[in-house]
């Protein structure tokens, strides 16, 4: 059974056939003929931190373009077949992916000679369509295209001409809200028919983005917090993947950042809803994970963020020399935490966000039960002081038995970032010396909140168990 937020088809009808597929009688490899393509993928297992993480046992389909070389030698550089669906067949004991049967089979040429296969999951539709990461973006085309580049290229930058293959997925985008992330794998292959047809093309697929977690504790002896969102500040979240490009060599695949875009990703807690669990807001005080060993995750339902892999310094807060410039922005690193600061030694009076509110600072409102369950996100009518569900204003609130209205402002600290695909990156931040800074999207951005001296644990593994390293960064 596929997770929900896995769908990884556009087509009705081709989510009928993938969801059926388990359930339905399929022939076995041999009956795609023994000049059909087929492949026996591989995959890494992960740590499962949320519902997208991909691994072999939920991939159920991927795409293909590829090129015979031969073809190439001789000067024709189309693609062999291009962007052609590959499902899984439930029949066979290891996992095998034939050509989609709408698309039609896809055969080896009929003489000998090497296939170059490029494949990645999810699909094109998935990545660009219904993606919240393009609602301000009017021209889509530039997105997850296809850009191939093989042709005639200079040997080592010399004069003499000779073929190559070039291929690109231009411009990936990610999502800026955390729950709706994927994770993108890709391979690059070689394969003959002579060897591969009748047991299947090894495609061996990796992780190219990165995870990235937060979580906290602290044993402040003044303050209590609650937790009800993050925000990653400033990563790559639009980028070029490059599958090959065999004129610049090994050194060109990976990530190309030249043309990369920075901005915000994060999750805001949120209420239970139809297809959704409900998110329980955090607490750091004398009882709740105030110690390094009982601290906890706060990425919430949202679960790890999945970012392209990047290096990226630490935002400066009030050292920015242009922090007084408005609108103030930064491509700097930060992580913004949304939280609720009262005072453990005069009666839990609330102490951030500011009650007064100084130059008009973002405040985020949630009704939450008894229990600490969020009910609901708020938007308040600042002129009469009530609040509704909805941000424009049309449904009003109506408290249930016991429910409270609190309120939340985001508090950033700077971090220096150097992620690598395939890897997780874990990061414990200590409130137990400091808080942080003003978030810099705030009105006031960088002004200090009580004390800063925040210390942040860093734990980088790969993307499965085991810990590779632990390095102590703290605020300076």
């Amino acid at each position: 059974m596929m997770i929900k937020r896995m769908t990884y088809f556009a087509l009705v009808t081709l989510l009928s056939l993938v969801s059926c597929s388990k359930g339905a009688t399929e022939p076995d490899v041999i009956a795609w003929g023994d000049g059909a393509i087929y492949f026996r993928p591989s995959l890494a297992d992960v740590v499962s931190s949320r519902a997208q993480d991909m691994t072999l046992d939920r991939l159920e389909s991927f795409q293909v373009t590829c090129f015979y070389m031969p073809d190439i030698e001789v000067g024709t550089f189309s693609p062999y077949f291009e962007n052609a669906t590959f499902i899984r067949n439930t029949t066979s004991g290891v996992p095998t992916f034939g050509a989609l049967p709408e698309e039609g089979r896809r055969d080896w040429p009929g003489n000998d000679g090497v296939v170059r296969f490029f494949a990645f999951s999810p699909s094109l539709s998935v990545m660009a369509d219904d993606n919240s990461a393009f609602e301000n973006i009017e021209d889509k085309s530039s997105y997850f295209n296809f850009i191939n580049t093989t042709g005639l290229h200079k040997e080592n930058d010399k004069d003499r001409l000779t073929p190559s293959v070039g291929y690109r997925l231009g411009k990936i985008r990610i999502n800026p809200d955390i729950s709706k992330q994927y994770d993108f794998i890709a391979a690059d292959v070689s394969g003959t028919k002579l060897t591969d047809f009748k047991d299947g093309v090894e495609l061996a697929f990796s992780h190219r983005l990165c995870q990235v977690e937060l979580r906290a504790w602290g044993d402040n002896e003044k303050y209590n917090f609650e937790i009800a969102g993050v925000r990653i500040g400033n990563p790559v979240v639009e980028s070029t993947f490059v599958f090959a490009d065999d004129a610049a060599g090994d050194k060109a695949k990976g990530w190309d950042i030249t043309d990369a875009v920075k901005d915000k990703v994060e999750y805001l807690y949120q209420g239970a809803g139809n297809s959704v669990a409900g998110d329980k807001i955090i607490r750091i005080n004398e009882t709740e994970h105030n110690t390094q060993t009982s601290a906890v995750s706060i990425m919430g339902q949202g679960g790890c963020a999945m970012v392209i892999p990047t290096y990226n310094q630490k935002w400066e807060g009030s050292r920015d020399p242009n922090i007084e410039v408005t609108p103030y922005t930064t491509d700097k690193m930060y992580f913004s935490v949304l939280i609720r600061i009262t005072d453990k030694i005069e009666n839990d009076d609330l102490l951030y966000p500011f009650p007064d509110n100084p130059n008009g600072m973002t405040v985020i409102y949630y009704a939450v039960d008894q229990s600490d369950n969020i009910v609901s996100r708020l938007y308040a009518n600042e002129d009469q002081g009530t609040f509704f569900t909805d941000p424009e204003l049309q449904n009003p609130y109506i408290a249930g038995d016991g429910e409270v209205i609190k309120e939340f402002g985001w508090v950033a600290v700077p971090v220096e970032v150097d992620w690598k695909a395939g890897k997780r990156y874990i990061y414990t931040l200590d409130y137990t010396e400091g808080v942080g800074w003003r978030d810099p999207h705030d009105p006031a951005p960088g002004v200090k909140i009580f004390r800063d001296n925040v210390v942040i644990d860093l734990e980088i593994a790969d993307w499965k168990e085991g810990k590779s390293t632990d390095v102590i960064v703290p605020w300076v």
